[in-house]
């Protein structure tokens, strides 16, 4: 199953009672189709870099999950749909990794030939001598 995090920030009126409700919520559609939650990281109230909803805090909840593809919609649809919900992300953590080893290796390339075109002009430098 691949690997995605999800990134949920809560309006910060939300009663806690509500708010550990959505989040079981959320938490029992994903294991109802068979995926799991592998980590949560809840920051809890933070200050907002732009006022969202006329709001300058909200609640940061971060979770890894371990699911299929199709339960994303679902999961996507519950967060779009819950008014208490001020901003949501979903990423494919496996889609984002390979892209950062993709880039991680361009980069060793570029220094790799930065470092052979220097050690060409000093050995050319020193045959001019």
């Amino acid at each position: 199953m691949p690997l995605y995090e999800l990134g949920v920030i809560i309006d910060p009126e939300m009663p806690p009672e509500d708010e550990t409700a959505f989040m079981d919520r959320l938490e029992g559609i994903v294991t109802a189709a068979g995926g799991e939650v592998a980590a949560k990281d809840a920051w809890g109230r933070r200050q907002l870099a732009y006022p969202i909803r006329k709001k300058n805090y909200g609640v940061y909840h971060f979770w890894r999950l371990n699911v299929g593809g199709d339960i994303i919609a679902k999961l996507n649809f519950e967060l779009r749909t819950n008014d208490a919900v001020m901003r949501s992300l979903v990423l494919n953590m496996d889609n984002e990794l390979r892209r950062k080893r993709k880039m991680d290796a361009k980069h060793e390339a570029r220094l790799k030939a930065k470092a052979a075109r220097a050690a060409a002009k000093a050995e050319a430098v020193t045959d001019e001598d």
